[in-house]
C-alpha cells in the first residue's frame, strides 16, 4: 500500500506540474497577444469572448496545477480536496462547453472569425505566411487601409532562366485565410480531436489519482490517531488514591 500511495502521489505531482506549465504557456501567449493587439481596449470592455475563454481555461489550468503540485508535495489533505474540486469543475466546464457548442449550433467559421479579430498582427502574419493566404476573407480586407500589405501575403517565386540571373517575383495570395484554416482543421481533424481527447483523459487521470491519494491520506491519519490512543496508558486518566 505504501508503494501504491507513493506512486499515486508522484503521478499527481507530475500531472499537476504539466497542467501548471500548460496554464503558464496559455496565459503567457494570451498576454503577449493582448499586449501587442489593438483589441486590448475591447478586452476591458467585455467584448472579446474568445480571449476570455482562452484566459479562463489557462487560469483554471494554472491554479489547478499549482494546488495539485503543492498538495502532493506537502501531503496536505485540504489542498488536495481543493485541487480535486477545481479539477472536477474544469472537466465539467470543458464538457459543458462542447455540449453548448453543439446545442447553439455554432460554426467553426464564427470561432475562427472572432479569434482572427482578437489576435495581434504578428499572429496573423504567421498564419498568412504558413498557409499562403491573405486576410481573413481575402485581399479585399485591406481595401480601406492606406498602409502597404504585409510581406506575408505574398508568395515569392523565382522563375528559372538559363541565359540570365534568376530574379525574385512576388505574387499576391488571393485566397483568404478563412478557407485555408477551415481546410487545415478538416484535414487534420483526427489530430486535434485526439489531442483534445488526450487532454481530457489527462485531467480525468489526475482526478482519479487525487481521489485515491485523498482516501489514503485519510486512512493514514485515522490509523495514526488510533495507534496514538492505544499507546496512552489508561491508568494515567484515573490516578490511584494516596494513602
Amino acid at each position: 500500500m505504501g508503494m501504491m500511495r507513493s506512486c499515486a502521489r508522484h503521478s499527481v505531482c507530475f500531472l499537476s506540474f504539466s497542467m501548471w506549465c500548460a496554464g503558464c504557456g496559455i496565459i503567457g501567449c494570451m498576454l503577449w497577444i493582448l499586449a501587442t493587439s489593438p483589441a486590448l481596449r475591447d478586452f476591458f470592455m467585455g467584448t472579446t469572448i474568445f480571449s476570455y475563454v482562452v484566459m479562463g481555461v489557462g487560469g483554471l489550468l494554472f491554479l489547478n496545477g499549482l494546488l495539485g503540485w503543492i498538495g502532493s508535495y506537502r501531503r496536505g489533505n485540504c489542498v488536495m480536496k481543493l485541487f480535486l474540486l477545481i479539477a472536477v469543475l474544469t472537466v465539467a466546464a470543458e464538457v459543458g462547453g462542447i455540449v453548448a457548442f453543439n446545442i447553439l449550433n455554432l460554426k467553426m467559421t464564427d470561432v475562427l472569425e472572432n479569434g482572427w479579430k482578437e489576435v495581434n498582427e504578428n499572429t496573423r502574419n504567421i498564419v498568412q505566411d504558413q498557409l499562403h493566404c491573405c486576410g481573413f476573407q481575402g485581399p479585399q480586407d485591406f481595401s480601406g487601409i492606406t498602409d502597404p500589405i504585409h510581406e506575408s501575403c505574398y508568395t515569392k517565386l523565382i522563375p528559372g532562366s538559363s541565359n540570365s540571373t534568376a530574379t525574385e517575383v512576388r505574387k499576391l495570395n488571393r485566397v483568404g485565410c478563412k478557407e485555408r484554416l477551415l481546410e487545415w482543421f478538416y484535414t487534420n481533424k483526427y489530430i486535434w480531436i485526439s489531442t483534445l481527447g488526450g487532454v481530457l483523459l489527462f485531467q480525468v487521470a489526475s482526478v482519479l489519482f487525487a481521489v485515491y491519494l485523498i482516501n489514503q491520506l485519510g486512512r493514514s491519519r485515522r490509523s495514526s490517531s488510533e495507534s496514538l490512543d492505544m499507546d496512552i496508558d489508561p491508568l494515567s486518566h484515573h490516578p490511584q488514591p494516596y494513602f
